[in-house]
């Protein structure tokens, strides 16, 4: 009887040791998120972010890893081949914690969170972005990329920490937490401003704006295109001509230089310089849609046709490039080629031109986008103006248009014979991007009539409408049948925004009637207490919400819920709608009045409440 009691519980341990070790095997082969099934090979035992992941830690009491990234992230693509190939670090990794792959764009809400954990702790933030957990959900300590051994270093701290004083490390995270929710509220509680918001915005915009080369800030330079285009509407608006050179320089540099792709079209995500000449490669869809609508609403305003043509380029690489075979668009490109070589596929030497150009174009193409300074890198050079066509025209003894007619031959060429090269597309379609491709297909329609847009357009709609939204719900992101990602505020938003922008070209009732449903929705679900959830539905305990949410890389989805809901149609005699607006109008105009450069998207709202 002994011996057969003994045997039952080896069986038993056997029987668990196998079922854990089970569990505990990398999720992510084979994912429909490109950014996450490049991490199915990696030794590292990747979970994905779920409710039997965090069971699973609470189960076997160890601290998560929740390691945040998206395909196009350079510096994401370093920490996996420094740190989670390595099959050393990848077993303490496995033993000691339970480590999580989170694809950001599939997941805002908690990438939000943690970012903001990450720059209260550390005084910056960005990707990749690693944060430990307590099997709870509690933020206990958070970085973004760190070199191997340095990251091995923090591993076995934390270990060792954990297997000591596991209890106190979880008071400290749940009381870091208070007193996070206890800041925002001191910050909420600031002195109300009684200035305009359009003074608030100009002070902000020439305490920030650089003067010499355009653009915000004195390292990075990012597109800012919320900034740029509420710039615009207060040129527009309030005769603002005091803008004209900051402006006109901005939008030159950023179109003539190297975070505009002079070959292919299409802007990079941002410049890693003052002077916008040194990109970082990743190409996005939501920089380049907002894009388009900024440069044209600058054409119009300015009557320049080189930025007519700079937006119109663009929408062209957006069809040419990104859009899929069912109508919705991919999310970006990656910085780096299949070797790893970022910038490969935009850069060009000599011999290379030499072989592809005859004389003329080539004469043409060294005069206008190649200088004699030392290559970027060891791939060649990057393609960026050295001065006007009028001026190279000049340089050259040519007719302007006959330099436009040469350069265009030449990037039929370049064009042709980058397709040899390989470039890796995240091809998700998400939602609210989407929703910002429609805003900028609806844009090119209505600047040009041309149908190219308005079938583009038109498959676009189809797409969200019959593969996002089912008359009462909204996902993020859909493969096939499977769905990727639940919808968050952002999707909302901006696809309401989306059909509202392209219903104003075509006249489709359908339309109005879904963006009018996704607003209510919104307000719904995402505003509770006069503030604003990200997520209806997290997994962990999160803050409280926010007064507003500010224009980043993408537009405030809550400055465009605002607005929609005091443009549709059938949400105007919505009294309790209009209530809700007001209120939060108030609250923002008191309590973020004097950060309006950061919520450039309520300038407009602001000042027109007043």
């Amino acid at each position: 009887m002994l011996h057969h009691k003994i045997l039952v519980f080896v069986l038993l341990l056997s029987s668990m040791l196998t079922a854990g070790g089970a569990e505990l095997q990398n999720q992510l082969a084979d994912n429909p998120s490109p950014y996450l099934a490049m991490h199915g090979e990696d030794p590292v035992h990747w979970q994905t972010w779920s409710r039997e992941t965090l069971q699973k830690a609470r189960e076997l009491n160890r601290p998560l890893l929740v390691s945040i990234g998206y395909f196009s992230c350079h510096w994401c693509h370093v920490m996996q081949r420094e740190s989670y190939r390595d099959p050393a670090l990848a077993k303490v990794l496995n033993e000691y914690f339970i480590p999580v792959k989170v694809d950001r764009e599939l997941d805002p809400a908690l990438d939000a969170h943690l970012i903001e954990f990450v720059q209260l702790t550390q005084g910056r933030a960005g990707w990749p972005l690693n944060v430990f957990l307590t099997p709870e959900g509690y933020p206990l300590v958070g970085m973004t990329y760190v070199p191997r051994d340095r990251f091995a270093g923090i591993l076995e701290a934390l270990h060792q920490r954990w297997a000591k004083q596991p209890e106190e490390l979880r008071q400290a995270a749940r009381n870091g937490l208070d007193e996070w929710r206890r800041l925002r509220k001191a910050k909420a509680g600031k002195k109300p401003v009684n200035t305009s918001a359009i003074h608030n915005m100009m002070v902000e915009a020439q305490q920030l704006g650089d003067e010499l080369d355009g653009g915000f800030g004195q390292q990075n330079k990012f597109p800012m295109a919320a900034q740029l285009r509420t710039l615009l509407w207060i040129r527009s608006t309030d005769d603002r001509h005091s803008l004209d050179d900051f402006l006109t320089v901005t939008l030159n540099r950023m179109a003539g230089q190297g975070m505009h792709d002079q070959v292919g079209g299409g802007f990079f995500r941002y410049s890693t310089d003052p002077g916008w000449q040194i990109p970082h490669y990743e190409k996005m869809l939501y920089d380049n849609a907002q894009l388009v609508v900024l440069y044209l609403e600058a054409a119009a305003q300015f009557d320049a046709q080189q930025y007519r043509n700079t937006a119109l380029d663009t929408l062209d690489f957006m069809l040419r490039e990104m859009q899929r075979d069912d109508g919705c668009f991919i999310g970006s490109f990656s910085a780096v080629d299949a070797q790893g070589r970022e910038g490969f596929y935009y850069q060009w030497k000599a011999d290379e031109l030499k072989k592809l150009l005859d004389a003329e174009q080539l004469a043409a193409v060294r005069a206008a986008w190649f200088n004699t300074a030392p290559a970027d890198s060891e791939y060649g050079r990057l393609p960026r103006w050295q001065g006007t066509p009028a001026e190279i025209a000049v340089q050259l003894g040519w007719k302007e248009n006959r330099l436009e007619q040469v350069l265009a031959a030449a990037r039929q060429k370049l064009q042709a014979a980058r397709q040899q090269r390989s470039l890796l597309p995240d091809t998700k379609g998400l939602a609210a991007w989407n929703g910002l491709a429609l805003s900028a297909l609806a844009a090119g329609y209505a600047a040009t009539d041309d149908r190219r847009y308005r079938q583009a357009g038109e498959q676009l709609t189809a797409c969200i409408i019959e593969g996002l939204w089912d008359g009462s719900r909204l996902v993020r992101a859909r493969e096939d049948e499977q769905v990727l990602a639940a919808a968050t505020l952002e999707d909302y938003a901006l696809v309401a925004q989306g059909l509202y922008d392209w219903n104003r070209q075509v006249g489709d009732q359908a339309l109005q009637v879904a963006a009018e449903a996704m607003v209510r929705l919104a307000w719904k679900r995402y505003y509770r207490n006069q503030r604003w959830l990200q997520s209806d539905t997290p997994l962990i305990p999160m803050l409280d919400g926010r007064i507003a949410l500010d224009d980043s890389p993408l537009p405030s989805a809550t400055a465009a819920l605002s607005a929609l809901g005091l443009q549709l149609d059938g949400l105007k005699g919505d009294q309790t709608l209009h209530e809700h607006i007001q209120a939060h109008l108030d609250q923002v105009r008191a309590l973020l009045g004097d950060s309006v450069f950061w919520y450039a998207g309520y300038v407009p709202l602001l000042e027109v409440a007043d």
